[in-house]
């Protein structure tokens, strides 16, 4: 199992490698829970393990819950059955958030190690139903559940009666704390770490063409979340986080991503200072499958409107037969929705003309990876998880940008809100209420400026509301492979655990945990992802994704290293004492 979650590793660096390695992502995630252990006393129903989390993004199995008797599952049943969906739910206002990030935590995992299970991760959150239609409603006590200490296990390792046990060790640490109310789940997961001429001006909100351009110009603009990879690894992709100043003396500009995005594996973990004399590693704008991904995006378009122009022309040539017949009162109608047409046809030609251009410089200026690098790597610690006092993971690396190729375009740290989602749809879901002389309003260039930091502090306790007057947190991100997220950060930090080939050596760390907005919207992330800066609504900086638990297919949460203690280590470095958010 150890020899297969490293390669399912290997294969966020470049899914083409599945089928090379001999095996598939389904192979990590056999339905262990419901035969292996289907003569333990303490396992749930093949059923249940398979639709209990239904709804989740990775829909993991479940492999045992300490409150099976207190909250009973049914099957579905009648003619028209469906499982019942739920989405995750983040927790504040709970006695747990307090402790936990302080010493009960740690403490947990030292229950969970003293019985030998084998944990990926643990989560603190809670489940909400999902509504089935728009006629149901549930009331909110009977919608959101009991906070959960949600436990992620390799599940051939974990029978339910060694989970029981550890549960019940747990509940018990739990009630020294006078905290009565929770539940502790196991559910099968794994811990992942996700991995020329000028840029472009990002395309405005504006434009008249960007309802028929889209963001395809997205990978090309200086705006954050740069989809980036390295000469010596094209395969691997990552995102860039933000824009730094080295400070001081120096006027330099300098660019932060995950070491595991910049830096090969197969390299010794240590620590990586750029000389002068050596060798640079350099850092590209688009790796192979980005670059191939870009061309076949603009092509894609291109052909779309092609189709859309021949619809639109038969709409003319109807309008003008129609013209000859219609009578004085249905003309003006005619008339009318012929120049729609004709205006429709003209938008669409002036965009191939525009997509026919930028693919021609994609094509000519981009594909050469000379031509695609923007700096190379001048500094980069060891990866170590459990670092510090907070136990955090330190995972970055410092990039000297080169300052040509990002020319005027240049507008510091900016976040693309992407066209995924219209203006009023991503105000729609930014909801949220905090003090009376503030609310989210939309960007009239779809670029969210990013200045402050979410503080420790804010991250348990925000200054946000939801519609139902909870305490939330939204967040926002742009990655590499799933563009413009919108989030939930969690107020409890999530413990991941990473194992090694030996099995007897692991790293455990704690990390931010931010869990999707709701059931319809996906993962937050996904491979490719890291490096991506995560800011709230407020434009305040949270932290740098650096992995997410889940399958191989998809996560559930993703983790981030708080952006409050990273700017802490990195002035750390002595030559990087005056750095700051550029």
């Amino acid at each position: 199992r150890y020899d297969e979650v490293q390669r399912a590793q290997a294969v966020d660096e470049d899914p083409t490698l599945a089928s090379s390695l001999g095996f598939s992502c389904d192979a990590l995630f056999p339905f262990s829970t419901t035969t292996t252990h289907i003569d333990d006393p303490h396992a749930v129903s093949i059923a249940e393990a398979q639709s209990f989390y239904a709804g989740l993004p990775s829909n993991p199995v479940l492999v045992y819950r300490s409150d099976i008797q207190t909250n009973k599952w049914s099957p579905p049943s009648g003619p028209e059955a469906h499982r019942r969906k739920k989405q995750l739910f983040p927790v504040f206002n709970h006695p747990i958030v307090n402790s936990w990030n302080n010493d009960l935590g740690w403490k947990v995992v030292a229950l969970l190690d003293a019985r030998a299970v084998h944990f990926t991760s643990v989560d603190v959150v809670r489940f909400e139903l999902v509504e089935v239609d728009e006629d149901e409603e549930i009331a909110k006590e009977a919608r959101v559940g009991p906070v959960t200490l949600w436990i992620g296990v390799f599940a051939d390792w974990t029978p339910p009666t060694l989970a029981h046990e550890a549960a019940q060790d747990v509940l018990a640490l739990l009630e020294k704390y006078s905290i009565t109310d929770v539940s502790v789940h196991f559910r099968e997961s794994i811990y992942t770490t996700k991995v020329g001429p000028q840029l472009l001006q990002p395309i405005e909100d504006v434009d008249p063409l960007v309802d028929v351009i889209g963001n395809v110009v997205g990978p090309l603009t200086t705006a954050l979340g740069l989809h980036i990879s390295t000469k010596t690894r094209p395969n691997a992709q990552g995102t860039m986080a933000l824009y730094l100043k080295k400070g001081g003396d120096s006027k330099g500009l300098l660019g932060l991503s995950c070491r595991h995005v910049l830096i090969n594996s197969d390299e010794p973990n240590k620590l990586y200072v750029h000389h002068r004399s050596a060798p640079s590693k350099d850092v590209l704008l688009l790796g192979h499958r980005a670059h191939t991904k870009l061309v076949k995006s603009i092509k894609v378009k291109i052909a779309d409107h092609g189709t859309d122009i021949e619809r639109w022309q038969k709409q003319i040539d109807e309008c003008k037969e129609r013209e000859q017949d219609s009578d004085v009162d249905n003309l003006a109608k005619v008339l009318k929705s012929r120049a729609k047409a004709e205006r429709f046809v003209k938008e669409l030609e002036e965009a191939i003309k525009e997509l026919a251009a930028l693919l021609n410089q994609v094509e000519k200026y981009w594909k050469p990876v000379h031509k695609r690098i923007i700096g190379h790597v001048l500094h980069s610690p060891p990866i170590a998880l459990g670092v510090g006092q907070p136990r955090f993971t330190e995972d970055w690396g410092l990039v000297e940008l080169d300052e040509a190729k990002l020319g005027n375009a240049y507008q510091g740290n900016k976040l693309d809100l992407g066209t995924e989602m219209r203006p009023a749809e991503f105000t729609r879901k930014c909801f949220t209420r905090g003090n009376a002389n503030w609310k989210f309003t939309y960007p009239k260039d779809r670029l969210l400026p990013l200045a402050g930091t979410i503080s420790d502090q804010l991250m348990r306790h925000p200054d946000m509301w939801d519609s139902d007057n909870e305490p939330c947190l939204l967040v926002v991100k742009s990655g590499n492979a799933t563009g413009t997220t919108l989030g939930r950060a969690n107020g409890v930090f999530s413990i991941v655990r990473k194992y090694s080939l030996d099995r007897s050596v692991d790293q455990t760390s704690m990390g931010w945990a931010i869990l999707p907005y709701d059931s319809k919207s996906g993962a937050f992330s996904a491979p490719g992802d890291s490096g991506s800066i995560i800011a709230d609504i407020r434009g305040r900086i949270g932290g740098m994704l650096t992995g997410s638990s889940g399958n191989t297919k998809s996560s559930d949460v993703t983790y981030a290293t708080p952006w409050f203690w990273l700017l802490e280590q990195i002035q750390a470095t002595k030559e990087f004492t005056n750095v700051h958010v550029a």
